[in-house]
């Protein structure tokens, strides 16, 4: 487990990404977003009362941070998290998952703006980045399907699900839903 963590911080890391290392609680309402909120995960003596809940994605704790960067001039972002999340209190309930977001012209070609070209980063970024991540975990890359939609804090027409048949869903890619950025308190 750990190998394959270790090659999936290499891959990313080869993309131009940034490591995070961000809090294992949110808010209540970033958690029920996605798809949290449980009873069982809501902490009984938060240290502050917007990290109240054990978080059930990555992707919140990086929204903040790449705010917190773009807030101080940094509007070119790259980040990414290998941590655990929670779906439950028990142990099985536990996962390693591994996320990341891209803003402004951090795009999988280079970052900032260059006098010969530069590209906003976009979904074809992400499900770069995540194919890159399947790779490094052993994925079984030929097996992969590409299904239309992906979850609800992602755009409808601006997003995707990697599977392995109906049943295996291994991620999401995509661009975030305005709700979900307005939600966050996150620029586009």
């Amino acid at each position: 487990m750990q190998q394959r963590t270790r090659r999936a911080k290499r891959a990313l890391a080869a993309r131009g990404m940034v490591e995070a290392v961000t809090w294992s609680f949110i808010s209540k309402p970033a958690a029920e977003l996605f798809g949290g909120g449980q009873a069982e995960l809501v902490l009984a003596n938060p240290i502050a009362s917007e990290l109240s809940d054990m978080r059930p994605s990555l992707i919140p704790g990086l929204i903040a941070a790449s705010q917190a960067n773009i807030n101080r001039g940094s509007s070119d972002v790259a980040l990414f998290e290998v941590g655990q999340i929670f779906k439950g209190d028990q142990p099985e309930n536990q996962f390693v998952a591994a996320a990341g977001v891209r803003h402004g012209f951090a795009s999988a070609k280079g970052m900032g703006r260059h006098w010969s070209g530069s590209a906003m980063t976009d979904a074809l970024d992400a499900k770069a980045d995540a194919f890159a991540v399947l790779a490094a975990a052993g994925a079984p890359m030929q097996a992969l399907q590409i299904v239309s939609g992906g979850a609800g804090w992602l755009h409808p027409g601006r997003s995707g699900t990697i599977q392995i048949g109906p049943q295996n869903v291994l991620g999401h890619f995509g661009e975030l839903h305005p709700r979900t950025l307005e939600a966050l308190g996150a620029d586009g």
